[in-house]
């Protein structure tokens, strides 16, 4: 992915690609790459899209629930009403 378009501030859906490939595949390849994704000024709007995206997607889920590269609690708290979601929908790990 050519990253020099993450620092793009109309390029929210690509900052959400960039971030949900790099949680999929559990490793960083670019750290600062990364961190840009939740650095630009739509990084609420990034994260909503990447949690709103694990409910309708089970690998992305589950690597959103074993991934440390994001702290999927903190994020839930930061979203009452997708946290809800997410617990109603049986998660394994979130409910340990």
């Amino acid at each position: 992915m050519y990253r020099a378009k993450l620092y793009d501030p109309e390029a929210h859906s690509y900052r959400v690609r960039y971030a949900i490939t790099t949680i999929m595949r559990n490793r960083i390849a670019n750290e600062g790459a990364f961190r840009v994704c939740f650095e630009m000024l739509d990084e609420e709007e990034v994260i909503r899209a990447i949690l709103f995206r694990g409910l309708r997607n089970p690998k992305l889920r589950r690597a959103l629930e074993r991934s440390h590269l994001v702290d999927l609690t903190h994020w839930l708290l930061r979203f009452p009403d997708l946290a809800e979601a997410y617990y109603a929908s049986g998660s394994s790990t979130l409910d340990q």
